[in-house]
């Protein structure tokens, strides 16, 4: 099984004023920008940084990329941890969804024959 990051998503309540701090502060450059969404570049080929509302404010969500969905949700049943999924994800894929002992959202996507040539491991 190979797993990459794929996206860091921020929840803000006021998405334009964090993009604009990740934009004056940081420095990171703006790769898609839409109303309620703004995609940096991470600086790492494939990785997103993201400002959005569909989170609430202060979440932060981490997003990885596998070639191998199956074995990964066996090593989570085995691990005796809930998630949700497999469920229909953006760009074609689909995804499981978790959170880490301290509650911080994992999600994990793959690539169907409908995504994207880039989103493939």
């Amino acid at each position: 099984m190979h797993i990459r990051i794929q996206e860091i998503e921020m929840g803000a309540a006021e998405p334009g004023q964090t993009t604009n701090f990740f934009s004056s502060v940081l420095k990171l450059p703006v790769k898609l920008q839409e109303n309620t969404l703004t995609v940096f570049d991470g600086g790492i080929p494939g990785l997103d940084i993201n400002i959005a509302d569909h989170l609430p404010p202060g979440a932060v969500r981490i997003s990885f990329l596998t070639d191998d969905l199956q074995s990964l949700i066996t090593i989570i049943k085995e691990q005796q941890l809930l998630f949700e999924g497999p469920y229909e994800s953006h760009l074609g894929m689909l995804a499981i969804r978790f959170k880490t002992p301290d509650g911080i959202e994992i999600v994990v996507n793959t690539a169907t024959d409908s995504s994207p040539g880039w989103l493939k491991c």
